[in-house]
């Protein structure tokens, strides 16, 4: 699964290009929406995204801002500004903050998508095959989890929501974060839907270091037993 953050607060715009890149690749493309710069900074930050499709003109904090702060913190994922702005001035302001293209609106849908797979098949997914936390391991690829050499049993979604909490650990995660991120923002899953997921991935990895805190009402939060 490719994950794409797209930061754009024309909710008709967003809605376009989500529908077209999910249906052109199947539903390997996910597209996660941010309709200001705050929280679209925010999510970029905490999550590791393949590509950040980023507009200019953005409440709160405008695209530019956004690219500019994301490499001074270290990341590296590729950003594509899609914006009405067209000027020289804005274009070349675009790569100087850390841009990777600059795409002018109105533009192709069929365009952006052959520009999102040059920068897929360039950078990769921009994510680890592997993720770890104390004596657990995560293989993204071959959907396998290991407590130390010993491979672990999970159900393909249990899976999927154990790697987000290794992807952050010690951090709390909301119940609705974490059922955007496994089930994607258009679902209709609720929160005590994740009751019985986390239940067996307890029980599951019951004899590692790591454990599961639930905070009530909020979320889940993953540490390590020995703290």
């Amino acid at each position: 699964m490719v994950e794409i953050l797209l930061i754009e607060d024309d909710t008709k715009i967003s809605e376009s290009i989500r529908e077209y890149l999910t249906n052109i690749e199947n539903g390997e493309w996910r597209i996660h929406i941010s309709d200001n710069g705050e929280d679209g900074l925010n999510l970029a930050s905490q999550a590791l995204f393949s590509l950040i499709l980023l507009d200019i003109g953005l409440p709160k904090r405008d695209g530019f801002e956004i690219c500019k702060r994301l490499r001074k913190r270290g990341i590296q994922t590729p950003v594509i500004f899609i914006t009405a702005r067209y000027s020289e001035s804005d274009v070349l302001k675009g790569y100087e903050c850390g841009g990777d293209d600059y795409l002018i609106k109105p533009f192709s849908l069929a365009q952006l998508a052959a520009k999102i797979r040059v920068f897929l098949k360039r950078y990769g997914e921009n994510r680890p095959v592997t993720v770890s936390f104390m004596n657990l391991t995560a293989d993204r690829r071959e959907k396998k989890l290991y407590l130390n050499d010993e491979e672990i049993a999970l159900y393909p979604k249990e899976f999927d929501i154990l790697v987000y909490l290794m992807e952050h650990p010690e951090r709390l995660v909301s119940k609705d974060e974490l059922i955007t991120r496994v089930w994607g923002d258009e679902s209709d899953v609720i929160a005590r839907n994740l009751d019985n997921p986390i239940k067996n991935i307890r029980k599951q990895i019951e004899k590692s270091d790591v454990m599961i805190v639930t905070y009530r009402g909020y979320g889940y939060r993953m540490e390590s037993k020995n703290d």
